[in-house]
């Protein structure tokens, strides 16, 4: 089995999905407006607001009870285990010089802190939730992007970059971030020019869409 090639018309049809700009745009501002994790207003309208819109919504989980839905979920549970951990001291470090190794370990802090509010495996969550604060450095995770990237990228793990987190990691995010890495690197030769997390998510986006029948496995 190989993995799909992909063709700079196809690369570039994805890269010019604009329908959903302006509403990724609006988060962008709402994380690059307010960074923090001290405020109880802030940190409430970014994990609501994000988690909404990309169907990953803090509030759904496994340890769910009567007394502690809707907003009394946030406010009693999810926001004060937030700002207990401090995430502000390394998300805010974090910029152009980070090693993938930090990168990968970051995600894995904020899923643990995720996993204690949920009892679930948020990493969805995570990856979406620091993409829009650090937007050139998380790539976006979900079901649709680790299919899609299963079928553009090779095979073999000794194929990827390597990636050798010396402390916390999530592997299954490793394995995606890898795998990126190595798209990444493949479409800006390709195409000649820089991309960037998000055109990687609309390329896999376009990969992902059901109606495109050129995506099978080869």
């Amino acid at each position: 089995m190989t993995y799909r090639k992909l063709t700079s018309n196809e690369v570039k049809k994805a890269l010019a999905n604009k329908a959903w700009d302006l509403g990724n745009q609006v988060l962008y501002d709402l994380c690059s407006k307010h960074p923090h994790h001290k405020s109880c207003q802030e940190i409430t309208a970014k994990v609501w607001l994000i988690g909404r819109s990309y169907s990953a919504a803090l509030e759904r989980r496994k340890n769910k009870k009567a007394n502690s839905n809707g907003d009394f979920f946030y406010e009693d549970i999810a926001i004060p285990e937030i700002q207990k951990h401090k995430i502000d001291r390394w998300i805010k470090p974090l910029g152009h010089n980070s090693k993938p190794e930090e990168i990968v370990e970051a995600h894995s802090k904020l899923t643990e802190i995720f996993f204690k509010i949920t009892k679930l495996e948020k990493r969805s969550l995570a990856s979406k939730y620091l993409h829009f604060h650090k937007p050139k450095l998380f790539f976006i995770y979900d079901s649709r992007a680790k299919n899609a990237i299963s079928k553009i990228t090779p095979r073999s793990p000794k194929q990827l970059p390597v990636v050798s987190p010396k402390n916390q990691f999530d592997g299954e995010y490793l394995k995606f971030y890898r795998r990126c890495l190595w798209l990444n690197n493949y479409l800006q030769a390709k195409l000649g020019c820089k991309l960037s997390p998000r055109h990687i998510d609309k390329v896999l986006l376009f990969v992902a869409d059901k109606k495109s029948q050129a995506f099978k496995s080869k």
